[in-house]
């Protein structure tokens, strides 16, 4: 979690977004982004790729049911998130924001 004294969470954002077969923008870019965390709610691997389009196999590997990626201070990353997944899957997300 980002120490609230640097990145202060003022607001943030809970919602879903449907992952398919083709790169889909799972989450657009955001400078004001704080944090940002992503969990496949589905049967399939989603992969996820910073600002290009997403090739399943390639970039990051978020397993089914239940598996996460966690922008953070750590590794903030203010750019457009893009996701694949070989069928219809479900990923849940909040996004922390710094206004």
């Amino acid at each position: 979690m980002p120490d609230p004294r640097i990145f202060p969470i003022v607001s943030a954002e809970n919602d879903y977004v449907t992952v398919t077969a083709v790169s889909t923008v799972v989450r657009p870019a955001n400078h004001h982004r704080a944090d940002l965390e992503l969990v496949n709610d589905g049967d399939n691997v989603i992969y996820l790729s910073r600002g290009d389009e997403a090739v399943i196999g390639e970039g990051m590997r978020i397993n089914p049911n239940g598996g996460s990626y966690r922008i953070g201070t750590n590794n903030m990353y203010y750019g457009a998130i893009n996701g694949i997944s070989e069928g219809l899957t479900n990923m849940s997300f909040s996004e922390g924001s710094l206004s």
